[in-house]
């Protein structure tokens, strides 16, 4: 893109218009050409004639009406034997330069009658289009109407121009917190274009009507199913019904050694339920492992442990490293990738939060899940949720300062918590956090 290809393309006419040249730069090619002049036409695709690219080859080539039925009601292709009669037998190169432009300029999203090219090309030529903002004019415009919602763009890159036909009905599903030890979630239901009064309806079954209950209180919905519909209704009948929209709970799998009578053996837990729970000890897909029944013996030399646990749609799977009886301390590889799994880990002070950051801040591999930010203290305290979300510390960063700058202080106090662990780079990262966080690892929160 720096110039190359059209020097070469130049440095190629003027060798193929002038033998001479050709004899003196290119000697051996010259012999075995063939031919004196050679007719040249060259196109740039940053220009888009009336004619086309074909009707413009056909002018420079001197039969401007050659291919012109192609083009004077409409683009229509040209049949091969057209282009041999244009060309002839005589010496011809045509040289197509920037061509990628033209191909977009031709195929592009259509505005109004037109397309967007054609008004981008008239902006760019005519000086009778003054109001256009900066270089930029027509990706500014494009940002507004898109932002403001006068334009949509699909998937396909296409976009359309409203106004539009009005939304069905839907509702967000955003996810307050879930009580570690029942697994009961609080949900905030937010209705979209469902009128000033809107209900939701809610079922475990996809087959949902407004025959179900409705959600007494959108902003604090508790629940410990596993899976749950949500059908938001208008009943104004402003907006049409649309599709239900389904919640999975997130299923947490335990799993504890007990000391029994028969020696020590291994329980598995999932909360909030599981309808299925299997695993296996020998690194087998659990899914299609041994159904878990009740408690079963600890291997003695250790194992890893697979788990998958199923209840209504949601599923979960887990791998626990189970240690060798007697040894509860893990045994870390310093080179390796790590995985701490911990339920709750709180950074209680700005100073600390600001030394693990600092600690971090350079490492985009080590991420952190299940990250709350709280700026500031007691009720006008300022609360971010990463929920499932992987974040680095330098994430973490950037959302303390953004925030400390929306409520207008920055000195506000900073806490963390992390409630479902991280992925470290390696062992020694591993270790170095858990310095920092005065956490105790154990073997069953350290996976490598």
């Amino acid at each position: 893109m720096g110039g190359g290809k059209t020097h070469l393309m130049i440095a190629l006419g003027l060798l193929a218009k002038h033998p001479a040249r050709r004899q003196e730069i290119v000697p051996e090619l010259a012999t075995r050409a063939g031919f004196d002049r050679a007719r040249l036409t060259a196109f740039n695709g940053h220009n888009y004639p009336d004619h086309y690219l074909w009707g413009e080859i056909a002018a420079q080539l001197g039969n401007p009406d050659a291919l012109k039925k192609f083009w004077i009601n409409g683009p229509k292709a040209v049949a091969e034997s057209d282009w041999k009669s244009l060309i002839g037998d005589d010496p011809t190169l045509i040289m197509l330069d920037e061509l990628p432009p033209y191909l977009h300029m031709a195929h592009t999203v259509p505005v109004g009658g037109g397309t967007l090219a054609d008004v981008l090309l008239r902006a760019k030529t005519n000086p009778a289009w003054p109001w256009m903002p900066g270089l930029k004019g027509l990706d500014t415009l494009k940002s507004l109407a898109l932002e403001q919602g006068r334009w949509r763009e699909g998937a396909d890159g296409y976009l359309e121009k409203g106004p539009f036909p009005k939304e069905k009905t839907t509702v967000n599903i955003t996810v307050q917190g879930t009580d570690r030890d029942t697994g009961e979630a609080t949900l905030t239901l937010t209705p979209r274009h469902a009128g000033s009064n809107p209900q939701v309806h809610y079922s475990p079954q996809a087959q949902i009507s407004m025959e179900d209950p409705v959600v007494s209180d959108l902003d604090n919905f508790r629940t410990q199913e596993a899976t749950l519909y949500f059908l938001a209704v208008d009943p104004a009948g402003e907006h049409s019904t649309g599709e239900p929209v389904r919640w999975n709970n997130r299923l947490v799998i335990r799993h504890q050694v007990r000391t029994t009578a028969e020696g020590c053996k291994v329980e598995l837990r999932v909360v909030p339920t599981a309808a299925i729970l299997r695993f296996t000890l020998n690194g087998a897909n659990p899914k299609e492992g041994q159904l878990y029944e009740g408690l079963f013996p600890a291997p003695p030399e250790g194992a890893i442990l697979q788990v998958y646990a199923r209840a209504g749609e949601a599923e979960a799977q887990e791998t626990i490293k189970l240690s060798a009886l007697g040894n509860n301390q893990p045994q870390i590889n310093d080179g390796q990738p790590a995985y701490l799994r911990i339920p709750r880990l709180t950074i209680d002070t700005t100073e600390k939060t600001f030394n693990l950051i600092q600690a971090f801040r350079e490492d985009d591999t080590t991420q952190f899940k299940g990250v709350q930010v709280i700026i500031g203290e007691n009720e006008e305290a300022v609360i971010l949720k990463f929920n499932a979300r992987p974040v680095t510390a330098a994430v973490i960063e950037q959302s303390v300062r953004a925030l400390r700058q929306a409520i207008g202080d920055d000195q506000a106090s900073v806490q963390i918590t992390i409630r479902e662990g991280g992925h470290f780079r390696n062992g020694y990262e591993l270790k170095r956090f858990a310095e920092l966080c005065q956490l105790k690892l154990s073997p069953e929160v350290v996976l490598q």
